[in-house]
């Protein structure tokens, strides 16, 4: 004989109450029919796609994903994780969502994938006053150094697809330590989505032609939104709004609004 559960004892009493008209019904009770309550997302801290301002997440994809979320009728939340720790959080229910997410081979099962939602281009950076850097391909790299973000695509992409040995990677907890580190001359070249270079020297009150691309490392990709694979009909939902609200004009005013 199973032990005696008082809460659920007091949710059933709760649920013939309701049944009853007695009472309102309470936040639990209010699922939609996906049978969630709301929708958490964990982002990327990736700007001006997801970044953390005054206490709230801001972003292209963090503002997009609360819309959606409206239209399916559902609050949501995000909060800021970084990638290694967001990609076990994105498993661990079907009401989570990651982003921005770059889809991968190795990823693609992971995820069920909402979008595309904004095209991805890296480019590999010099300071435009180092004019006597001539890159002349990996194999010619000698001893120069490299700045790249820990754990992101770009930094798999140098490692695996380049070989670039990593004694010669100065690898960067976030965009904007990242570039005071090529400042500062602690590394030559610098790895990094355009997005991102762009708004890290905004935020270092750098001037806008303080880069000059010496090669475009990755042009094909796209950034994304993931739910986990048992989320079928919540992946359909997410990219239905996704499409009204492009329909809408929404994502194109968004993308106004964060110059990108």
């Amino acid at each position: 004989m199973s032990a005696h559960d008082p809460s659920s004892s007091r949710r059933q009493c709760l649920q013939a109450l309701l049944a009853a008209g007695t009472l309102a019904a309470p936040a639990w009770a209010a699922t939609s029919p996906l049978g969630l309550d709301q929708l958490q997302g964990y982002a990327n801290p990736l700007p001006p796609l997801s970044f953390e301002e005054g206490g709230r997440v801001q972003g292209l994809f963090a503002d997009l994903f609360r819309e959606m979320a409206a239209q399916l009728g559902l609050p949501a939340s995000v909060e800021i994780q970084p990638f290694l720790r967001l990609q076990q959080s994105a498993m661990l229910g079907p009401g989570m969502v990651a982003f921005p997410l770059v889809r991968l081979p190795e990823r693609e099962e992971m995820y069920l994938w909402i979008g595309p939602v904004l095209r991805r281009r890296v480019m590999l950076y010099r300071l435009a006053q180092r004019s006597e850097l001539e890159f002349q391909g990996w194999s010619r790299l000698g001893k120069a150094q490299v700045v790249v973000n820990k754990g992101t695509a770009t930094h798999r992409k140098l490692l695996e697809d380049f070989h670039v040995p990593p004694a010669q990677l100065q690898v960067s907890a976030n965009y904007t330590t990242a570039l005071r580190m090529l400042v500062a001359g602690r590394a030559e070249y610098l790895a990094m989505n355009e997005l991102a270079a762009a708004w890290a020297a905004r935020q270092l009150g750098l001037p806008s032609d303080l880069l000059r691309p010496v090669q475009e490392l990755d042009g094909e990709g796209a950034y994304w939104f993931g739910v986990v694979p048992a989320a079928r009909a919540l992946a359909q939902q997410l990219q239905e709004a996704l499409e009204q609200l492009r329909r809408q004009g929404r994502v194109d005013a968004l993308r106004r609004q964060y110059g990108v």
